[in-house]
């Protein structure tokens, strides 16, 4: 649940479209995101021509966006989502559920992709630690909650 903002801060600003932004674009690192918006959406996707296109909010409706983990178990054939939300001042609900592997699981390329492999296996706690690179994580880390 987002409330209504009547004084918020913006969180940053697309340098090219003017839009201003509640959370900056971004793929998650998990194996894939559901997300239920309910009446009021705000999330946009990268489609490949880099244009942002606002993602319906259909009722009843889950969008699937498919993360880092899954394209490298994939080695890149299904692609992460560049993703970035909308800055509103409306209340609005927004509902994801992240699909995260265990720590200690391995994230190597599936045996049944035969290409050359674009990434090498690694533990999935070690490549969270490492692709941790979500700027709202970096933003007062040193500040003390």
């Amino acid at each position: 649940f987002y409330p209504k903002q009547d004084n918020s801060v913006i969180v940053s600003v697309d340098s090219n479209s003017s839009q201003a932004l509640s959370c900056e674009e971004h793929c998650d690192g998990s194996i894939f995101t559901l997300l239920y918006q309910y009446k009021i959406g705000g999330l946009q996707v990268e489609i490949p021509d880099g244009t942002w296109f606002d993602v319906p909010v259909t009722s009843y409706g889950l969008v699937v966006n498919s993360g880092r983990c899954l394209e490298r178990w994939t080695n890149g054939l299904l692609k992460s989502v560049n993703h970035r939300v909308k800055f509103l001042k409306e209340e609005r609900i927004s509902i994801p559920f992240f699909l995260e592997a265990c720590y200690s699981t391995p994230i190597a390329v599936l045996p049944t992709i035969v290409e050359p492999l674009k990434y090498e296996p690694i533990m999935y706690g070690q490549y969270i630690i490492e692709s941790n690179i979500f700027k709202e994580y970096q933003r007062d880390k040193d500040k003390l909650i």
